[in-house]
């Protein structure tokens, strides 16, 4: 089980995260948090193994072809609002049709305040 250190969480405080299939390095997962948010996903997957989902479905994949999920801190030292704005930004930017139809995300939500304040063309 991975974990940062108690420093490592001060000092990141709320964070975005992305999580990317080593194999074809495309982000499949966007996520905001705080302490080791970031590495509960692959660890839920792991020890949760009936669960279903595509994200857990694509992380236990990796991990079966002896792969890791790549972690990446996309933005730190925010707070609660800010992480949720700029993951919404993330996951609306990179769930976008027209702007990116070869990876899908597996978020199971979307941003906070897509419908209202996401992606609109000026039409």
């Amino acid at each position: 089980m991975t974990e940062f250190s108690q420093k490592c969480i001060e000092e990141l405080d709320y964070y975005v995260y992305a999580l990317v299939d080593p194999r074809t390095d495309k982000v499949f997962y966007i996520g905001k948090g705080r302490g080791n948010r970031v590495f509960d996903h692959c660890n839920f997957a792991i020890q949760n193994e009936d669960a279903e989902s595509l994200k857990l479905n694509l992380i236990r994949e990796i991990i079966t072809e002896g792969q890791k999920v790549k972690h990446y801190i996309l933005r730190h030292k925010l707070t609660e609002k800010e992480s949720f704005l700029v993951e919404s930004v993330l996951i609306d930017f990179l769930s976008y049709p027209e702007f990116n139809n070869e990876s899908l995300l597996t978020n199971i939500a979307s941003g906070h305040h897509q419908w209202d304040r996401g992606i609109k063309t000026v039409e």
